[in-house]
């Protein structure tokens, strides 16, 4: 006869949780190591000039437009397992899905295809941040909450300039559209990760609601 083993349910149900919270964390990492190989092998690629939507609309357009739809999915499941995990308001949740949702299509409908793609384009870079200003006011660690609001209000102050450059109301010389964009995604993938992994550390404190919610 085999010895019995003591197989804890309940243990495997918190590592599969956790194991769930990696999209935060392989999503943005892989995101943007695509988007900077794509950046490097692009020899037509100018921060001063391009957006960084003009990488899907050229040799090496699959690395961009991967990225992005990658991302997005990524973004996606890790907002539902958060409301999942989290006890916060619903209104957060639903502006960083539908901020991911945007992501994705920003790979499906390139630049060629003008407003669309710049409908979806400011749909992840305006409702992105707001999610995350909204969800930072749920305390649940003193450093992601002033983290994730100063890196969010940055993102939309960058963002809204990046968006007047688009509509040419306003031009700053030597400066293209791929900065204000690039300095947002490292501003909201920092908080994404720093997030993922302090509930990966911190999973069985948010179940006995032991983490401060404001």
């Amino acid at each position: 006869m085999f010895p019995s083993i003591n197989f804890n349910k309940n243990y495997v149900f918190i590592i599969m949780n956790k194991l769930y919270f990696l999209t935060g964390i392989i999503g943005p990492v892989v995101t943007l190591s695509l988007i900077f190989l794509d950046i490097s092998i692009s020899p037509y690629f100018s921060w001063h000039v391009n957006s960084l939507s003009s990488l899907g609309i050229h040799k090496y357009y699959y690395l961009f437009d991967s990225a992005v739809i990658f991302e997005g999915l990524m973004n996606t499941a890790f907002s539902v397992f958060l409301y999942r995990a989290v006890p916060v308001k619903p209104l957060p949740i639903i502006l960083m899905i539908i901020g991911s949702i945007g992501l994705f299509f920003v790979g499906i409908f390139d630049e060629h295809t003008g407003d669309i793609h710049l409908t979806f384009a400011i749909l992840y870079f305006i409702l992105m941040p707001l999610g995350i200003i909204i969800f930072s006011l749920f305390r649940i660690s003193r450093f992601i909450t002033l983290y994730g609001m100063i890196s969010a209000l940055i993102s939309l102050m960058v963002i809204i300039i990046g968006i007047l450059m688009a509509l040419k109301i306003i031009k700053l010389k030597g400066v293209g559209l791929s900065i204000p964009e690039t300095i947002e995604a490292l501003l909201l993938a920092s908080w994404i990760i720093m997030l993922a992994s302090y509930i990966i550390f911190n999973y069985s404190k948010l179940q006995t609601n032991k983490i401060i919610l404001a």
